[in-house]
């Protein structure tokens, strides 16, 4: 009010005022205050993007619209320090992933980011350009992939019903890890500038697959301990897993061609030898024993085509050829049947050279 409309009001008669006071209630209700268009429109966004119900259709079509602008393919090829390489990590990716409701679906997907993660550090050390900054912001994004994974693994282990589900995860993560260990392994022999930047996001790698190496053994311990029937239940699901890898890694090895003494050749060999140790374990009725080689089978396989993959897009990105594995040390550890996960890892065994499982129950308990 001006102070000539105060100074009137305050003439009027208190029954006056109050009947100027309930014409303005009745004028609010009938006409309420609304925020400006754009506002509206962002709370309204906000409730449907965050809303459980609506996820899957927010995420596809977000996917839709970043795809339909060409934008999705320019971010898939980012990597940090690229103007896109946001772009890929806070919109692509988070996207995708809403895609993933389960528990195994998520593992899965973490697991694929560890993958990416691992890739982006392979290509920019490749070309000797892996700096300290981009190094931390892969190191972050690994380890957030992983503590994703670890959290839904740990999910899934709480029902003994989802045990061969966790193994497979398990397997997969490690075959994930061992091959792109193998693999910054050697572009550090190729590229000896990029070493000193690999090293931190090297040694935690070494440090996980150790750790799920351990964590397979106490998943062997734990289906020991289960009756007949779940032992027998938990080694068929592992062969029809081994097998499907095997048959794959194999066909695959046979189209790049690969040389026998390649990482990828001896890890396809390792796998079918493995797979043929446990059908004739289960075969013999020794689930536990069969189990242990089918798993192994499985790592061995997966890590094989990981393996060709990488190398592919090294040799088309950075022009890096992964060599035979004669000229490593790997190979050595390999042959012995001897697993190398805090080195370069190449082949993963359960032959009669790996310590008996009394001494793998005894670390174990220590």
């Amino acid at each position: 009010m001006t102070n000539e409309s105060q100074d009137q009001f305050a003439g009027l008669f208190e029954h006056e005022k109050a009947a100027i006071r309930e014409e303005l209630r009745v004028f609010m209700r009938q006409h309420p205050a609304r925020a400006p268009l754009l506002l509206r429109f962002l709370d309204g966004f906000e409730a449907v993007v965050f809303n459980p119900r609506f996820q899957f259709a927010t995420a596809t079509l977000g996917l839709i619209l970043i795809t339909g602008s060409g934008t999705a393919f320019a971010a898939q090829n980012a990597l940090p320090g690229d103007p896109l390489y946001g772009i890929k990590v806070n919109i692509e990716e988070p996207l995708m992933g809403a895609f993933a409701t389960s528990p195994e679906a998520k593992a899965n997907w973490n697991a694929q980011l560890a993958a990416i993660r691992l890739s982006e550090a392979e290509r920019l050390a490749a070309q000797n350009k892996l700096t300290p900054a981009a190094a931390s912001a892969i190191a972050g994004g690994l380890n957030q992939a992983a503590e994703g994974f670890d959290a839904n693994v740990a999910e899934l282990a709480t029902s003994t019903q989802n045990a061969a589900t966790v193994a497979a995860l398990a397997s997969t993560m490690e075959a994930t890890l061992a091959a792109n260990t193998q693999v910054m392994n050697e572009i550090a022999s190729a590229v000896p500038e990029a070493a000193p930047a690999l090293q931190p996001i090297l040694s935690s790698v070494q440090e996980r697959t150790l750790s799920l190496n351990t964590a397979r053994a106490s998943m062997d311990m734990a289906a020991a301990q289960a009756d007949t029937q779940q032992a027998q239940s938990a080694a068929q699901s592992a062969l029809t897993v081994a097998v499907s890898q095997v048959t794959e890694a194999a066909s695959n090895a046979q189209h790049a061609p690969v040389a026998s003494t390649s990482p990828a050749g001896i890890q396809v060999a390792q796998a079918q030898q493995e797979l043929d140790s446990g059908r004739q374990n289960f075969n013999q009725g020794n689930y536990i024993a069969a189990l242990e080689n089918l798993q192994a089978a499985t790592v061995n396989a997966h890590a094989a085509q990981l393996n060709l993959s990488i190398s592919a897009q090294l040799g088309e990105s950075a022009g890096i050829e992964i060599p035979d594995a004669t000229t490593s040390d790997a190979y050595t550890a390999a042959s012995q049947g001897t697993s190398t996960s805090e080195n370069s890892t190449v082949g993963f065994s359960t032959s009669s050279t790996q310590r008996s499982r009394e001494e793998q129950k005894l670390q174990i308990h220590l």
